[in-house]
């Protein structure tokens, strides 16, 4: 075996050779600006998503003029739905303007799945014309998928056949139900929260859904507004030690079909362990007073 001299010698000199290759640089892509107003959360990655989006809805417009003579009737019909479910996010889901995890006050935004206006802290609004058609598009794929589905079980069942008591039934069941009962299986928008305010809202929604009872058969799900100091609650600091302060939690509460309900204020004592009080508000009233 050579030894470790020799066969540095040979990787060096014969293996590897030092090599004066040129350096190659890139092309730089410089995408144009877009006039101000006109998009305020959608990227270039979005735009291509929505061409996808955009492709995808026109596969299935082929697919079903392939299959029904109503196929038009079917398209502006979803896309119809798909506009007003749209413009009913715009009033539907709010996270309004938020201190936690900023250093001061962190705009907020209005429309799901994807945002579609801007909520500024004087509570100033701006709709983005990109992002609402971003948005339209996502949610005219989804219904009209929706239609596909349908379309697909009444030629497997032999719709024409059944009676009026079925064909409802079917109805509310593949229809009605599954967008009503949505929230249970969809966050709402909400800010995004990382670190130790994470544990503290982790432990604000625990209270709320096992102490106070909130969630159940009207309440369907509950979204972080914000988290902030509570002021002097007369609770003795022993654990959590002299800087120790309490945090509030604002809440907001979802019923059926996403529909926004009441706030929620849940005071956390100083380790923001365990709860001290909950205070139900309307959605006309503030967290904070």
């Amino acid at each position: 075996m050579p030894s470790g001299w020799l066969l540095e010698l040979i990787t060096r000199d014969y293996l590897v050779p030092d090599l004066d290759l040129p350096s190659i640089q890139l092309p730089t892509i410089t995408l144009p600006n877009l006039p101000d107003g006109w998009v305020y959360f959608a990227s270039w990655q979005d735009g291509v998503f929505s061409v996808v989006v955009l492709m995808l809805i026109l596969l299935l417009i082929i697919w079903w003029r392939q299959q029904s003579l109503r196929w038009f009737s079917v398209a502006v019909a979803s896309l119809l739905m798909g506009l007003l479910l749209c413009i009913g996010s715009f009033y539907l889901f709010l996270v309004e303007p938020y201190q936690v995890g900023c250093p001061e006050i962190c705009t907020g935004w209005r429309g799901f799945p994807r945002a579609v206006a801007l909520v500024l802290p004087n509570q100033m609004t701006y709709i983005g014309p990109l992002d609402f058609i971003s948005n339209l598009l996502l949610i005219w794929l989804i219904v009209l998928t929706f239609t596909v589905v349908w379309r697909i079980l009444t030629l497997t069942v032999d719709w024409p056949q059944r009676s009026l008591r079925v064909k409802v039934l079917c109805f509310v069941a593949l229809w009605i139900l599954p967008w009503a009962m949505s929230p249970r299986f969809l966050n709402p928008p909400q800010p995004t929260i990382a670190g130790e305010h994470l544990r503290v809202a982790n432990n604000a929604l625990r209270a709320a859904e096992f102490t106070y009872k909130i969630t159940g058969f009207w309440i369907q799900r509950l979204a972080i507004e914000d988290i902030r100091e509570a002021p002097d609650i007369g609770v003795p600091i022993i654990i959590a030690g002299e800087d120790a302060v309490a945090k509030q939690v604002c809440l907001r509460g979802y019923i059926y079909f996403y529909i926004p309900w009441s706030r929620y204020r849940i005071v956390l004592e100083p380790t923001s362990v365990s709860s001290i009080e909950m205070q139900v508000l309307s959605l006309s009233e503030s967290c904070w007073g």
